[in-house]
């Protein structure tokens, strides 16, 4: 290998971002598209439209019993308290065999438009990984992410992108989860710096120095399973340091659960894990102004409170895989329901098998039975599915049908891929990118289902 390469390596492997990022500026929103008129960004609008929007969908014990059948459901969503403290430790082997050996064989770009050579893999992220040191037999380790963190693919932070100047669409990023997510710790990389571990709804390496480890699953568990705890139902808020609600130095995102450890005039008290000697979690505590947008417990289940939810995220920054602490279509969904109380899995496909299937469809037909599911369904808590997107019902307006939905990008073109960058979540109706070869939102759906 060409000592240009061995460097370039190095450096790409140690650091984030080895070279300043220049991102296109987000539009100012919230934006007029397809049909839309102002008064539909206000959720009033959408909530006066229905006739019993208040009425509670879900009690909290219906609830706990719709989230164990998501659990059953779905695949990709695991009870991380579940894994065993001891497993076996060749499927982990042949999993991480797997995973890189289907990356190494992509073509990627980085984020100056050069391809990467094999040489990254063999001589840098290979060793890192050291597949080959995975026991025979694996003692679980428990922890939880003490700030919102990201998981990868492979133990790096280096971009690799499927297209040259794609830079916001990472192939390495996986999602990125929320301050106090469980994990069970299943491997270590060789310097240390990542763990291998198995979270609620992904699979991956996160930065160790983002995750406190506890002596066991049950202390664990005191804390992410409390039953007493605060739900962040803003896009996000403060925790502060102390409890003069002076300086803050967490701001966890909507659906983030904080166990609660009590409350005085002006300030609820959380505990938060923080990592120490060694790794071990370290409690401290936090306080939450009761000023913030936050709930003592999940917001009861209604129509109207998941509208007003998807709302206060109007505007929030499109972020791939939670990129740039913004929400692809499929985190939009996931942190709207996640803060009703919906164990909600973190991927789109996984998402539209949630709860009641209302209608599957092939794209670009099926005209009349989209229709038909679309009159038959609850705004506010059905989920419309199209290849690689996902959004949420609003209802029918002025002759068109209504989302509101994280997106990129809007084409507008039959003849080229030209698009208007939008990079936010939208209010729009399903005739979005009617105009372009790809066709419109409605033509392209292929699923609904009602979140109940």
């Amino acid at each position: 290998m060409k000592i240009w390469s061995i460097l370039t390596a190095a450096l790409l492997l140690s650091s984030s971002i080895s070279i300043a990022e220049e991102l296109p500026p987000l539009p100012k929103g919230p934006l007029l598209l397809t049909s839309t008129k102002p008064e539909q960004f206000d959720p009033e609008y959408w909530i006066k439209k229905l006739p019993k929007a208040n009425d509670v969908l879900k009690t909290p014990e219906e609830m706990e019993f719709f989230n164990q059948e998501i659990l059953s459901m779905v695949p990709d969503k695991r009870d991380v308290f579940a894994i065993p403290e001891k497993r076996t430790g060749k499927p982990v082997r042949e999993q991480l065999e797997l995973e890189y050996k289907a990356l190494s064989n992509r073509k990627f770009f980085d984020v100056n438009d050069r391809y990467f050579t094999k040489d990254i893999f063999t001589n840098t992220i290979g060793p890192l990984m050291q597949i080959d040191k995975v026991p025979a037999s694996i003692k679980t380790k428990y922890g939880a992410a003490t700030a919102a963190t990201s998981v990868r693919a492979l133990p790096t932070e280096v971009k690799m992108l499927e297209e040259k100047a794609d830079v916001e669409f990472d192939q390495l990023q996986y999602t990125q989860i929320k301050l106090w997510t469980p994990v069970a710790v299943l491997h270590t990389s060789s310097d240390g710096k990542w763990y291998y571990v198995q979270a609620p709804y992904s699979r991956g390496w996160v930065r160790s120095k983002n995750i406190a480890l506890f002596s066991g699953k049950e202390e664990l568990k005191k804390f992410a399973k409390s039953k007493s705890f605060l739900c962040v139902t803003g896009e996000s808020v403060p925790i502060f340091n102390k409890s003069d609600l002076a300086t803050y130095s967490l701001r966890p995102s909507m659906g983030t659960v904080l166990p609660l450890a009590g409350e005085s005039e002006s300030a609820y008290t959380v505990w938060l894990p923080s990592r120490g000697e060694g790794g071990k979690v370290s409690i401290y505590k936090g306080y939450v102004s009761k000023k913030s947008d936050v709930s003592r417990g999940f917001i009861p289940y209604t129509q109207a409170n998941a509208i007003r939810q998807a709302f206060k995220l109007l505007g929030a920054r499109y972020g791939w895989g939670g990129q740039y602490n913004g929400r692809d279509c499929s985190g939009f969904t996931h942190d709207v329901f996640l803060s009703l109380g919906v164990d909600m899995p973190r991927n789109s496909k996984e998402q539209a098998f949630v709860g009641t299937q209302m209608g599957h469809f092939e794209a670009y037909m099926d005209a009349d039975k989209k229709v038909a599911a679309l009159k038959a369904s609850k705004p506010a808590i059905t989920l419309l599915r199209m290849p690689l997107h996902l959004m949420i019902y609003l209802g029918e307006d002025n002759g068109h049908f209504w989302v509101i939905h994280a997106t990129w990008a809007e084409r507008y073109d039959m003849n080229s891929d030209a698009k208007n960058r939008i990079n936010q979540v939208v209010v729009t109706d399903l005739t979005l990118n009617g105009n372009s070869y790809l066709g419109s939102l409605f033509h392209r759906l292929v699923s609904v289902n009602e979140v109940n």
